[in-house]
């Protein structure tokens, strides 16, 4: 005869003393706000293992091309893309999972794509002042791109971490998005580093 136990382990001892019997709650998964937050920083810190890399990268570059001396273009233009892709970053691997309930669609892609796009927004407020040079504005355009892109890939990784995701699902999303995630984010890699050469 099997005896299934429970899901989990904080509840053996429970199961135990009760002569192996098992609650209702004891046979249900649960995925509250509390257990998406505590993965978070798991995701959060695999993407960083890229970032570390990707993001001196796009400082430097920054000080290519601009109106003041190399290290002034840095911290304003090269600075701005290391910020844009840090919001990337924590908007698809931290508010992603922890807002996964109440952000609109089912693919986990098009959630970080959603939140990504309120991020870039948010990010072209702040530098509305530059839309009126054609540097600027692929510079923003770019950032446009970029920062829904990334967003959607980190958020769509979270699917391994969910309770109730299913493998046919996550390949059938992972076909659809990934595509789109790529052609998103090189576009605006190509707008960002066109505008360095127009600036």
């Amino acid at each position: 005869k099997v005896i299934y136990g429970p899901i989990r382990a904080k509840d053996l001892a429970a199961f135990l003393d009760a002569g192996l019997k098992a609650t209702p709650e004891m046979r249900r998964k649960t995925f509250t706000v509390i257990e998406r937050a505590v993965l978070a920083p798991g995701e959060f810190v695999a993407a960083m293992k890229f970032g570390v890399f990707i993001l001196p990268i796009f400082f430097f570059l920054g000080g290519l091309g601009g109106p003041g001396d190399y290290w002034m273009n840095a911290w304003n233009h090269g600075l701005f893309a290391v910020q844009a892709l840090l919001w990337a970053i924590l908007v698809g691997a931290v508010l992603t999972p922890v807002l996964l309930p109440f952000l609109p669609g089912r693919a986990f892609s098009f959630k970080g794509f959603f939140l990504g796009v309120v991020a870039a927004i948010i990010l072209l407020m702040i530098r509305v002042g530059h839309f009126s040079t054609p540097a600027g504005l692929l510079e923003t355009l770019g950032c446009l791109f970029m920062v829904p892109a990334v967003a959607a890939y980190l958020a769509m990784n979270f699917t391994g971490c969910s309770t109730y995701t299913s493998l046919s699902g996550v390949r059938k999303e992972m076909r659809l998005a990934l595509p789109l995630e790529i052609a998103a984010g090189s576009l605006g890699v190509v707008l960002w580093a066109g505008s360095r050469f127009l600036a």
